[in-house]
């Protein structure tokens, strides 16, 4: 025997036996099936915003098409209607003068809630609501039209529940992706930072949160060493770990002594960022400002992406720090030559630039030679480190100091007159013939001194190459005569030029 019920029922669910990319999707599909079906006028989709006691309207499908519309509807004062809607499935409205009936749809999809300071995921229950309208009065809706109305409701709810599950995956996948690209990017990054902005603004940018905050710890992960923030202007912020809050501090150490994957505290959520045990910081986010649920596929697919994260900042800490150890000399903790080089190509040119004074000094530690012959390497070591402290602790943090080769150090003073240097050079001289070197087996201690040559820019040469000539050349005048002294290149020279200039009286 044929089943009508059955078939009709079957037809509807394969029409609807598709993938579709997102809800609207699906209804432009299922509505206009009613629609045919039922010989309906119109048919409408609603949102039940039940905490609310709100009828969303999303769309509206007559005979020629489907559109989107926005209406909300209060059904606050109408208990007896929505009683018999939840009880039922299906209520029938008397407010206009046509029939129209309305029809529960159910489902759910994938939601996340925090709770007790966690995050929590759960399937979470989703309303909707069919009504259905003829504008002829005679053309009442009858018992088994009703019943086959349920039933296609109930096909609709699961499809909008797989739907928003696949698009929730899809949306997903493409997160991953645009996550995976970042680390790409901040992989192929040179610097630290240039890497962890482009991956703060493609977070921002491709989940919408309000803030973004990068908290990096330092190397032991005891403590905040800097924090990286950008909102939703896409501006980032930088910030020392000494400026942050009392409160940030506060919270930041509960989570450093927590082992929880990740923390809720007062809606923003806190990621922290692990390399084995290793902590490397924490990423957090929030929408405090436009009150916007954080969605659960967000949260997931962050947290995911945080052990990332935190390989490419460890994987790119480690690479700057051998580039760090790279352009210092181990023994002295000095700067090597080739680092120096660089350094004193950029302030040449910015001397030039903005027309500034710069100085140099070239240094060697006076019978270095014989200090090593009749002592020692290890006292010439220790002779080269003793130097070497000297000079990091006497220069300011704008000055650049250099092992240029052996016993040989250089020292770029930007922003300085030759006058200035001899200051510097002065003091460098007494607090270095201030080192005594004890040497075991030897009734005497090893006394240390420098000579030392300075030339200047503009005045002694017009680039690199000249200001190191000539800052050489002075130190040659002072180790010809006697050692243990400085001098300026400009002033030896004129007295050099009036020693051989012959006396015309």
């Amino acid at each position: 025997m044929f089943d009508k019920k059955a078939y009709t029922l079957y037809k509807f669910h394969k029409q609807l036996n598709q993938s579709f990319q997102n809800k609207r999707e699906l209804l432009e599909c299922a509505l206009p099936a009613l629609r045919d079906l039922f010989k309906l006028d119109r048919v409408y989709f609603f949102d039940w915003q039940q905490e609310r006691a709100i009828l969303s309207l999303k769309m509206m499908c007559k005979k020629e098409y489907c559109m989107d519309m926005q209406e909300d509807i209060s059904v606050l004062n109408e208990p007896v209607f929505l009683r018999q809607l939840l009880q039922k499935g299906v209520a029938e409205t008397t407010d206009l003068s046509y029939p129209a009936i309305y029809v529960l749809l159910r489902w759910q999809r994938p939601g996340l809630e925090l709770k007790g300071g966690e995050v929590r995921s759960f399937m979470q229950d989703r309303v909707g609501v069919l009504r259905l309208e003829r504008f002829r009065k005679k053309r009442i809706f009858s018992a088994q039209e009703i019943d086959l109305i349920k039933d296609l409701g109930q096909e609709i709810s699961h499809n909008l529940r797989n739907t928003e599950i696949d698009q929730a995956k899809n949306q997903r996948l493409n997160v991953s992706t645009a996550l995976n690209d970042l680390s790409t990017i901040f992989a192929s990054s040179l610097r630290l930072n240039d890497g962890l902005e482009l991956i703060l603004k493609g977070v921002q940018k491709y989940f919408r949160f309000d803030r973004v905050h990068l908290y990096l710890t330092n190397a032991e992960g005891t403590k905040i060493k800097s924090v990286l923030g950008v909102d939703v202007s896409g501006l980032v912020t930088q910030r020392e770990g000494k400026d942050i809050k009392k409160e940030e501090e506060q919270i930041l150490k509960e989570i450093f002594d927590s082992s929880a994957m990740y923390r809720a505290i007062r809606s923003v959520i806190y990621i922290p960022l692990k390399v084995q045990r290793n902590k490397v910081g924490f990423l957090t986010f929030d929408n405090l400002l436009s009150r916007r649920k954080i969605g659960y596929l967000d949260f997931i697919s962050l947290q995911q992406f945080a052990s990332q994260m935190a390989l490419a900042i460890d994987n790119a800490r480690l690479f700057e720090r051998v580039q760090e150890l790279s352009n210092y000399d181990e023994l002295t903790k000095l700067p090597v030559r080739r680092y120096f080089n660089e350094k004193m190509t950029e302030e040449i040119y910015r001397a030039k630039r903005f027309d500034l004074s710069l100085a140099l000094i070239i240094m060697d530690i006076d019978w270095f030679k014989q200090i090593n012959d009749t002592y020692g390497h290890q006292i010439g070591d220790l002779a080269l480190k003793s130097v070497s402290e000297v000079i990091r602790n006497s220069l300011r943090q704008t000055d650049v100091p250099c092992r240029f080769g052996g016993d040989e150090m250089i020292i770029l003073l930007p922003r300085t007159t030759a006058e200035e240097a001899k200051i510097i050079a002065r003091r460098l001289q007494e607090r270095i013939r201030a080192i005594v070197l004890p040497v075991r087996d030897s009734a005497e201690d090893v006394h240390l001194s420098v000579s030392q040559g300075i030339a200047s820019y503009p005045q002694d040469a017009a680039n690199s190459k000249e200001l190191l000539e000539r800052a050489d050349q002075a130190l040659y005048v002072v180790k010809q005569n006697g050692r243990g002294s400085y001098a300026v290149y400009r002033e030896v020279m004129a007295q050099v030029e009036h020693t051989e200039t012959p006396d015309k009286k």
